[in-house]
């Protein structure tokens, strides 16, 4: 058999591995190894081949001294570099900095990198984050899967997102963070189960990252295997959608408390958290820590500190102490109806009431819904309302349609499900269409309805509004020629309407069109000529309310109708109410006067401002009115013939008890927004600096990238200002392509050029240069030339690790430390400087050099004695730190098991004196008795994990190279 020692290090079959023992079972010869990626294996010696792993230090013998030099095949002072950055670049996670600061192309603000630096710094990445709209809350969560991604701890990541949403996160996660999400739709769905078989849990599955629409995965058909798949990170967009209400929890925050609760990392987001009633926040809390708070026991500020950041647009400041955010006027310009257009709004409305009765008289709730999309669109404009009446005069002559079947998308749109434009328009005009009657001679009465109102369409040439917004646009250009105007309507047809309106105005060149059928690529060409070319006017439909950022251009918005739910209102706004606008931001919302839908929604607007100026959140305001049916308000009000000031009243009134409860808890700091300040800048910046420290700067990753491919046997060619190019080794091709490029070490460079690659820390470029450079025998040992070292002596680079109970890494690092010949005195910070520095060309003293190989032994005991307590020192730092962070969960634990525990055993003590009465409680006290049972269970679950997570175990530091070092 041959001599393998336990611990020696060997090849087996080309891949690194460490002897744990041999024996032989009869005739045959057996090697137990820990083998790297695999584990432990136990083979057959005359199966597999061995090779000793090249121990560099070990073939230097004194004899050689006077060949060796630092350009030496043996001691290459550039091979020693590279291996050395390429053990920081691995281990630069590890150490608690921000990696995703250099990894991705978005342009990162300093309030947002403070608020991902808050939830990494978390023992667990559980958070609600609730920034005001327009601060970038997507940005955060990429960022913090980057971050997470980096800690190998984002294998299995779903995002559970609104349906009209699902295409901007897989365009922002790709765009910005290279984060390839696969849309989990009803094709994805039955294609993994011909894949896997209809037994397989499909949602179960490693290197799965995806996105959802919340009204896809509540489906009943997929709880159970929800119930058992389990996710490394989970986020939920517009998380207040999911928040539960009443004694019913919906559909919804079922599903997202299953999939909260099987997640190791979550990120619920929301700007609007609170609804003025408070138990819907609760339970978002209780997503996030179900330890967190017990039933009957309020929420503390201190509670909600813990699980959620929160800033408004009002609470961010400058290094100047100037708000960064300037203000913004929000004002209604009143449209008086000519006495045509009243006549013609009356009739309509009349109409709608009468279909509406009808509808709810035969329970055709579908029908019902289709007349308050015709109001809706009646005080749109009159190109809106006459193409929404020709087209269902058309629909009930041809087809005689009746409310039967609907489709996905109709009956989707029907449940509130908010749906992309293109969706929304199919929904619509299948809505649109429904009609429900109790005899012919009434559908044919309704059609000679329809005949006539839409003659009266016919004979109103252009509506008030239209004229208004057009006089306004022609005085605004004339007066103000520099300023640029963004212009929303909700439909589609009224968006045609007024485009012919303005046809043959001067102007009308400069018109930019968004809606829901112009495609990302020509979104984005549009977004840039209207942010830096000539044009000055954007028409859009809300198709641009998303996922735009025109606030370095323009600050004068018009609204050519108010959207019914002032949540779209907002979000439009936010295209230039966001970070990097300069000036006061204008809107005017055109409504037309004497209607009731005019009447309710200035108050609804000027009560948001009021409201928004005295909490000085608009988030706030819009997350009190996000479950109210301002849709039914104004129904009802149309079918009992109330006037408008009723419902304006009875709408008033909801808001004002939503808006003492929402102040209280403002009173109480239970939602405060916290302020970002020069103090606030300071701080994060430098987490910023500590994090270029560790894993290196543009200029680092371009020197490593270029020896590292030269040095392979490559070549990199500079290929323009900050663009390169580069013959790759074979060892680093992908497929066939030998060339590589263009490609950039700027970030900025990349952010500001299409078609360039980024060459970032976490580049696979540089991941697998890094990796090749482990795995390869060279750079183990090193020789430099320096000239800011006075004596000889070795520099040993250690690694150390410490992971806590779990498992889980919780810092690794690397330590230099140089020990001189003469002193034989350990120094850590000569010893990076040694790492880092170039080595002067040259022979060394070779009496000195051999002088160091034999006194070896001697200087590693030093360097061992001085690591060892390093390790003790940093160990210590550790476990005060995780001992901190861990003792607070435990004192919540402690309190939330004491009074769970008190309110079950104070049910069981009732039931038990009802009992003692003669009541049969027998099945009540058992229910309550497992219900203790499971509670006691859970807890000790919890504190079981809370105990390992505080532990503190260090691994034994490992000398990863060393390097000889000589005065020059």
């Amino acid at each position: 058999m041959t001599e393998f020692e336990p611990g020696d290090t060997i090849r087996l079959n080309g891949t690194a591995a460490e002897v744990i023992k041999t024996y032989a079972v009869g005739d045959l010869d057996y090697l137990r190894a820990y083998v790297e990626d695999a584990g432990v294996k136990t083979v057959c010696l005359d199966d597999v081949e061995i090779e000793p792993k090249g121990d560099q230090l070990g073939e230097l013998e004194p004899a050689t001294a006077d060949q060796l030099h630092p350009d030496h095949e043996a001691v290459s002072a550039e091979w020693f570099d590279l291996r050395s950055q390429a053990l920081k670049l691995q281990i630069a996670h590890e150490q608690g900095q921000l990696l995703s600061i250099s990894n991705s192309l978005v342009r990162l603000e300093p309030y947002q990198l403070a608020a991902v630096n808050w939830v990494m710094q978390k023992l667990r990445q559980r958070a609600l984050v609730a920034d005001d709209v327009g601060l970038g809350k997507t940005i955060e969560a990429g960022l913090i899967l980057k971050e997470l991604t980096a800690r190998n701890r984002a294998d299995r990541v779903l995002f559970v997102v609104p349906a009209h949403l699902q295409k901007k996160w897989l365009r922002d996660m790709d765009r910005f963070f290279h984060i390839d999400l696969t849309p989990a739709d009803r094709q994805w769905v039955e294609g993994e189960r011909r894949r896997l078989g209809e037994a397989a849990n499909i949602w179960d599955q490693d290197h799965q990252q995806m996105v959802t629409s919340q009204a896809f995965l509540r489906q009943d058909e997929f709880q159970p295997a929800l119930e058992e798949a389990f996710w490394d990170v989970v986020v939920v967009d517009e998380a207040h959608k999911a928040a539960k209400r009443g004694e019913s929890p919906s559909k919804t925050s079922k599903m997202v408390e299953r999939v909260a609760g099987n997640s190791d990392s979550l990120l619920l987001l929301s700007a609007t958290p609170h609804d003025g009633k408070g138990e819907a926040f609760r339970s978002l809390v209780e997503y996030i820590d179900p330890f967190l708070v017990a039933e009957d026991q309020d929420l503390s500020t201190g509670a909600v500190d813990r699980v959620m950041i929160r800033r408004g647009k009002q609470t961010l400041y400058d290094d100047d102490g100037e708000r960064i955010f300037p203000d913004r006027e929000v004002d209604t310009v009143p449209v008086e109806m000519t006495h045509e257009e009243r006549q013609f709004y009356r009739a309509v409305t009349d109409y709608v009431q009468n279909v509406y009765n009808r509808s709810e008289t035969l329970n055709e709730p579908a029908v019902g819904f289709a007349m308050a999309l015709m109001q809706k669109r009646l005080v749109s404009s009159i190109g809106a309302i006459q193409a929404t009446l020709s087209r269902r005069l058309g629909d009930l002559v041809d087809e005689q349609s009746t409310a039967t079947s609907l489709s996905d998308e109709a009956s989707a749109y029907l449940d509130g499900e908010d749906l992309d434009e293109a969706d929304k328009q199919q929904a619509e005009a299948e809505l649109s269409a429904l009609t429900v009657t109790e005899s012919d001679a009434q559908l044919e009465e309704e059609i000679e309805t329809l005949r006539d109102l839409v003659s009266l369409a016919e004979g109103i040439s252009v509506d008030s509004k239209a004229q208004k917004v057009r006089r306004y646009i022609k005085q605004l250009l004339e007066e103000q020629p520099d300023e640029k105007l963004l212009l929303f309507t909700e439909y589609r047809d009224t968006l045609d309407y007024l485009l012919d309106l303005v046809k043959d105005e001067p102007w009308a060149d400069e018109i930019l069109v968004i809606h829901g059928d112009v495609d990302k690529e020509e979104r984005a060409r549009i977004e840039a000529e209207f942010n830096h070319g000539q044009s000055r006017l954007l028409f859009t439909t809300d198709a641009a309310s998303e996922g735009i950022d025109l606030q370095h251009s323009c600050h004068i918005m018009v609204n050519y109708e108010l959207p019914w739910n002032p949540n779209r209102l907002e979000q439009r706004i936010g295209r230039l109410h966001r970070y990097g606008q300069d000036k006061e931001v204008t809107v005017w919302n055109f409504t037309f006067e004497e209607t009731r839908e005019g009447e309710i929604f200035e108050m609804l607007q000027n009560k948001v401002e009021k409201i928004r100026g005295k909490l000085g959140n608009t988030a706030d305001v819009l997350g009190m009115l996000d479950d109210i049916d301002v849709d039914s308000l104004i129904m009802e009000s149309i079918q009992n013939e109330e006037p408008a000031s009723a419902t304006t009243e009875e709408l008033e009134e909801l808001i004002d008890e939503r808006q003492r409860t929402l102040q209280e808890w403002y009173e109480r700091s239970l939602i405060d927004t916290s302020t970002f300040d020069q103090e606030s800048r300071e701080k994060i910046q430098e987490v910023m600096d500590e994090s270029e420290d560790v894993y290196g700067t543009e200029a680092d990753i371009h020197e490593f990238v270029e020896s590292g491919v030269e040095a392979l046997g490559g070549a990199v060619e500079n290929a323009g200002s900050n663009l390169y190019r580069a013959q790759l080794p074979r060892s680093l091709q992908q497929g066939t392509d030998e060339e590589y490029g263009p490609f950039t070490f700027s970030r900025e460079f990349a952010m500001n050029h299409d078609g360039i690659d980024y060459v970032s820390p976490d580049d696979e470029l540089v991941q697998r240069l890094m990796q090749q450079v482990l795995d390869s025998e060279h750079g183990a040992v090193g020789l430099k030339l320096l000239p800011f070292v006075d004596e000889p002596g070795i520099a040993y680079n250690y690694r150390v690790t410490f992971e806590d109970g779990t498992g889980e890494v919780i810092r690794e690092d690397t330590i230099p430390v140089y020990v001189d010949s003469h002193h034989r005195d350990p120094r850590q910070r000569l010893g990076q400087r040694i790492v880092r520095g170039d080595s002067i060309k040259g022979s060394p003293d070779a009496e000195r050099v051999r002088s160091l190989i034999q006194s070896q032994e001697q200087l590693r005991e030093a360097a061992d004695r001085y690591i060892s307590q390093r390790v003790a020192s940093l160990r210590e730092e550790l476990h005060e730190r995780r001992r901190e962070e861990t003792q607070q969960e435990l004192d919540d634990l402690a309190e939330y098991a004491e009074a769970e525990r008190q309110r079950i055993e104070d049910f069981i003590e009732d039931y038990e004196r009802k009992a003692e009465a003669g009541s049969n409680m027998d099945i009540a006290i058992r229910g309550q008795q497992e219900r203790l049972d499971k509670l006691e269970q859970r807890i000790a679950d919890r504190r079981t994990e809370l105990k390992r997570k505080a532990q503190v175990i260090s691994l034994a530091p490992e000398v990863e190279n060393l390097c000889f070092v000589l005065p020059v």
